[in-house]
């Protein structure tokens, strides 16, 4: 068995050991549950420098952390804070990945980052805001689209694979 295959099962039982024995201790355990599998996933990234595991720690984390608030408030509060952590977890995994250079975390985790942070402002802004937005928010998504479109046609002739749209 290979060190690196060591670090990532040692890690694995200790988070599942922690888990459970949090359950069996603390009340309310399960509000932990997706904080501890996402913080637990980022630290699989650490030791493998897998991008996997850094898209999926850094997306569940986010969003445990925004359960874990959820669970602890009330009303527009904790369906913003769900909103809040998801998208600050998608926008983490585009930090970390830019920072470390990981070319599968290139651009693509602002786009459902930035949305989950707008839509989380406007449960915060109440149903004013949010009955205006439900009209905005499919002519962004097509505007988006439509950026990505041009992108790639401008691209098109840069494809080294040799092959045509998928």
């Amino acid at each position: 068995m290979q060190r690196r295959d060591q670090w990532v099962g040692g890690a694995v039982l200790i988070a599942i050991g922690a888990g459970l024995l949090l359950g069996q201790l603390v009340e309310d355990a399960e509000q932990f549950i997706l904080l501890g599998i996402g913080l637990t996933l980022l630290v699989l990234f650490a030791v493998s420098r897998n991008p996997g595991a850094l898209i999926g720690g850094g997306i569940v984390t986010g969003l445990g952390a925004g359960v874990l608030v959820a669970a602890n408030t009330e009303g527009d509060i904790a369906g913003a804070a769900v909103m809040f952590g998801l998208g600050l977890g998608f926008i983490g995994v585009w930090l970390v990945g830019m920072l470390m250079r990981i070319k599968e975390t290139t651009i693509w985790p602002l786009i459902p980052g930035a949305i989950l942070v707008v839509l989380g402002f406007v449960v915060l802004a109440g149903s004013e805001t949010a009955q205006a937005f439900e009209l905005l928010w499919p002519v962004a998504l097509i505007a988006i689209g439509v950026v990505v479109l041009v992108a790639a046609m401008r691209g098109r002739g840069k494809d080294s694979s040799g092959g045509g749209p998928a």
